[in-house]
């Protein structure tokens, strides 16, 4: 009775494992505790059951990896030729591969040849391991591809032996052929294209191969492809951890490392991806009869694949771009930037073979290559590789709708100099393609994000919204004269199929790292051809445009850049102000960077250091960018901000609509355009043109923060709040995103507590800037919390609040706390102090309506009346909302404030009922809110107002 129990327990656990098995195969990875609590009656002798599986996983592996002698002893021990298996009469012995002995035999139902593969004891002995094997070999057997030999069928015989039936190919393995002959160019790329065909069927059916090498490639005499030994193959997503299959053994060489991927090499799991590399180092190796990783030892064969790039200049110079770079794509050691689907590779080869090349790269001998230590030869390789691609694809010279284009920094593989041209690289060539008509390019800065590579290429494109994506690696190189040089492979993919357009193509540069910036301009003309975009004139002089020779001088510039694009902080715009001056400092004729130089000082002004010597340093600098290249446009652009710090808008707008006439799409130019259209009180305006330079720059936190505020003033609530989120999001360590989003929850619902939610996401640093802090005090006001506001403000170390929309001393704040809290006489002090600080900076600058606003509010809460509205009204008359209709309603707003706290109410209603009904930041629930505006609670009209906000 025991023995029963023992042998149905038995059975139910082999259904156990078929079950966890089957789901294996179907590309799913059960939980093991999950699955084994469904069975507490045998969960531990299941564990270990399901645990075995791995070692059954191993197993396998192994045998990918076996080479003959793993099958000695079966050829040695029983010869079935002459005999019959099932209905299989065995001919003759035919081979032995990764699986065992094979056979070709004639089938006496069919009256056909098939190939019969024994199974390797290791594999037949082990009920688990037939289980496997059975479900894998089911799910191939479904394969159904005029390249792929198929399996016919299974035959297990009862002393436990095994064997494979499966379709036999009569003809040469790749192996042999390629042993025999060089391939010619069309008889490769045709074998090529078959095989591809094969391998994205498997691949569609979730079915990866993991073995592709010539040796299980068969071709017919009538040229035919057919790729053996999916028996091997494994469902993607059905297996464990890899076993490290490039473990030697003493006086053995096991599987065939030269094909194998990175992945697969380093024991890490592999998917379909491990098969597009192997399909790589097939189609280099028909091209050139060379393998393209092989050392004389495993171990030295191994490092090449993980260490080494092929040898590119073993390909016959006949061999299309499009090819090269094909190859490339696929021999990607990253399996993230590796070509994604294989069968792109299929229809890639396609088109090639569909269409005559007509010119082909020309062939480098050892002089030529000295010479082409010089940039012009260098490039006859790459206009070369455009010609191929226009041969091949004859594509349109009239694009019928705008191109997206982002190009991400390219991949240093070596030295410092290296890595100069691959920073430089995404910064200049954007700048010389923002002239062209018809791309739109997006900023550096939205490219600078994918710099680590992590995402593939159509994610990016699905990101970004991009039509194309360069990028490329740059390698440093050693001539046989042993001069240094480096290397350049660019490409230009099409995010919607993934397609290659312009190809990499490799040239070598002398020491001489000037050179770099006349490659940047000859790379961006052909990726305008390969564009299909026609030129005009001026916009073939910009992209042959040079800024400097001076290489030196050029790394500050673009060090300047990158601190003065990261943000609005003033210490990013202090240290960009040093690199621009350093740069021209080096190169004295640079404009470009005067230009730069001009426009960063232009923010400093408007947003921390608003005296006469910041805008004359602004002024200075523009007019020699304009000395030195009266046609430059950065320069007009820096000398529209200029007249836009005077506030001259309509001037301003002058000059960046000559700048945007040669840079149609720069994100900048496009974003000040809106900015200065949104003073003017024309947000409807702004708001096109800085969404569009939104699009430009999707990854800019400062364009996406000011769209969000257009938004915001236009009350678009809705909007603005999303906006808001995707700024704090792209900049988590800037501050402005949330000033401003804890001020829509105020202005919106007059939400304290979700406003304090924001600024608890906000590191400690941020909350150190004092537009938060002045924010956080106003909650604290707002809340009631007047003793936190004190120690808030006191802890603050300047002396004033200081923002190009108001000044307001210290001494203000703590007037009207102490007033909050009812201490009249500190009041009043702390007004008196305030009056004093105020009366000094107006004779300073008497023009600045800032300090006769807060004046005038000094004055009214010292109950000077008449003084208090003088100054109210001068503040509104040095900068009304029709000189600028943002930072014009702040004036308005505060002469309401010093009309309430003088008693004149009823004009107090109109500024607010005037400020409420034109864009802006007054708001109903915000009246509500905030104590400045108690006096008028009981009054009739403003209770109507903020009841019916009428």
């Amino acid at each position: 009775m025991a023995k029963q129990i023992n042998n149905n327990q038995d059975k139910s656990i082999e259904e156990a494992v078929q079950k966890f098995v089957d789901a294996q195969t179907q590309g799913r990875e059960p939980d093991i505790d999950e699955f084994v609590k469904q069975y507490p009656q045998f969960e531990h002798r299941l564990r270990q059951r399901i645990q075995n599986l791995d070692k059954i996983d191993a197993l396998f592996d192994s045998i990918v990896h076996a080479d003959e002698s793993d099958f000695a002893d079966i050829a040695k021990g029983e010869n079935l030729v002459g005999r019959k298996v099932g209905s299989f009469e065995i001919v003759k012995v035919i081979g032995r591969g990764g699986m065992g002995v094979v056979y070709l035999a004639h089938d006496t139902k069919l009256d056909r040849s098939v190939a019969i593969k024994s199974i390797p004891p290791k594999l037949a002995g082990d009920s688990a391991a037939q289980m496997r094997f059975h479900r894998e070999a089911k799910l191939l057997a479904s394969l159904n591809h005029p390249n792929i030999a198929v399996i016919h069928d299974i035959i297990e015989q009862e002393e436990g032996t095994g064997y494979l039936v499966l379709e036999y190919v009569p003809g040469e393995s790749l192996a042999q052929r390629i042993a025999r002959r060089r391939l010619k160019l069309p008889e490769a790329l045709s074998i090529a294209q078959q095989i591809a065909e094969a391998v994205s069927t498997a691949h569609d059916k979730g079915i990866v191969h993991r073995d592709l090498k010539p040796g299980n490639i068969k071709i017919t005499s009538d040229g035919r492809v057919k790729v053996l030994d999916f028996g091997l193959a494994k469902a993607a997503g059905s297996e464990a951890e890899d076993y490290d299959s490039t473990i030697t053994r003493p006086g053995s060489v096991i599987g065939t490392p030269s094909y194998m991927s990175p992945e697969q090499i380093r024991g890490k799991p592999t998917d379909h991806r491990t098969d597009i590399w192997s399909f790589g180092c097939l189609v280099y190796e028909m091209l050139t009869a060379e393998r393209p990783f092989e050392g004389d030892t495993v171990s030295d064969t191994v490092a090449r694949v993980l260490e080494r790039e092929p040898d590119w200049r073993a390909l016959p110079p006949q061999t299309p771009a499009n090819i090269q770079a094909l190859l490339h794509r696929c021999l990607e050691k990253d399996p993230d930037q590796r070509l994604g689907d294989i069968k792109n590779a299929a229809t890639e080869i396609s088109e090639t073979l569909s269409k005559p090349v007509t010119i082909s790269p020309p062939i480098i001998s050892a002089k030529q290559r000295k010479i082409a230590m010089f940039i012009g030869a260098a490039f006859i390789i790459i206009l070369s590789a455009v010609a191929v691609w226009f041969a091949l694809t004859k594509k349109t010279q009239h694009p019928s709708k705008e191109i997206r284009l982002v190009i991400l920094p390219f991949e240093n593989l070596g030295s410092d100099k290296a890595q100069y041209f691959a920073d430089s690289i995404t910064d200049q060539i954007t700048s010389h393609l923002a002239p062209v008509r018809g791309l739109s390019v997006l900023s550096p800065r939205t490219a600078a994000q994918y710099k680590k590579g992590e995402k593939d290429i159509r994610s990016i494109g699905k990101e970004l919204g991009v039509d194309y994506i360069l990028d490329g690696k740059v390698q440093p190189e050693r001539s046989s004269d042993s001069t240094g040089g480096i290397r350049v492979m660019p490409q230009l993919v099409r995010t919607s199929d993934d397609k290659l357009v312009l190809y990499p193509i490799y040239s070598i540069y002398n020491d001489n790292m000037n050179e770099i910036l006349q490659v940047q301009s000859d790379l961006a003309e052909q990726v305008v051809q390969a564009l299909g975009v026609t030129l005009l004139e001026p916009e073939h002089r910009a992209l042959a445009s040079r800024p400097t020779e001076n290489t030196e001088a050029h790394k500050y510039y673009l060090r300047g850049n990158d601190y003065f694009h990261r943000s609005y902080e003033e210490d990013d715009f202090k240290i960009a102000v040093q690199m621009y001056e350093k740069a021209v400092e080096l190169d004295s004729t640079f404009a470009l960077a005067y230009s730069r130089l001009s426009l960063v000082h232009s923010w400093t002004y408007w947003f921390y250091d608003r005296s006469q010597e910041r805008l004359a340093m602004a002024k200075q600098a523009v007019d020699k960018a304009f000395q030195l290249n009266p046609d430059l446009p950065e320069a007009y652009s820096a000398m529209g901000r200029y007249y836009y710090n005077l506030l001259d808008f309509d001037s301003a707008l002058e000059q960046f609509a000559i700048a945007r006439k040669s840079l149609p799409n720069d994100s900048e130019i496009l974003s000040h355009i809106g900015f200065a259209q949104r003073r003017q009180g024309k947000f409807e305006q702004a708001l096109a043109n800085i969404k569009r330079a939104c699009d430009l720059d999707p990854l800019s936190s400062n364009i996406t923060l000011q769209l969000a505020v257009t938004f915001m003033l236009l009350r678009k609530y809705t909007e603005a709040e999303r906006y808001y989120e995707r700024a704090i999001l792209l900049s988590p360590d800037l501050a402005f995103p949330y000033f401003f989003k804890a001020g829509l929850y105020l202005l919106t619902e007059g939400n304290t507590e979700k406003a304090w939610a924001v600024f608890d996401r906000a590191s400690q640093d941020t909350l150190e800037n004092e537009w938060i802090v002045l924010r956080s005090i106003e909650l604290n006001m707002f809340d009631a919390d007047y003793k936190e506001a004190l120690d808030r403000l006191s802890s603050y170390e300047s002396e004033a609040f200081d923002t190009q929309f108001y000044f307001i001393p210290k001494a203000i704040l703590y007037a009207q706390i102490n007033g909050l809290m009812g201490d009249q006489q500190l009041q009043e002090t702390y007004y008196e102090s305030a009056r004093n600080i105020l009366e000094i900076k107006i004779q300073e600058q008497p023009d600045d309506e800032r300090f006769h606003s807060s004046l005038g509010i000094a004055y009214a809460g010292l109950g000077r009346k008449k003084h208090a509205i003088s100054e109210g009204e001068r503040g509104v008359e040095l900068l009304p909302i029709s000189k600028d209709a943002w930072r014009g309603q702040y004036r308005l707003e505060d002469l309401a404030r010093i009309y309430v706290m003088v008693g004149e109410f009823d004009t107090a209603i109109e500024k607010i009922e005037h400020l409420l009904f034109i864009p802006g930041e007054m708001s109903i629930p915000l009246l509500k809110l905030d104590p400045a505006w108690n006096p008028l609670r009981d009054h009739r009209r403003f209770k109507r107002l903020v009841e019916t906000g009428k």
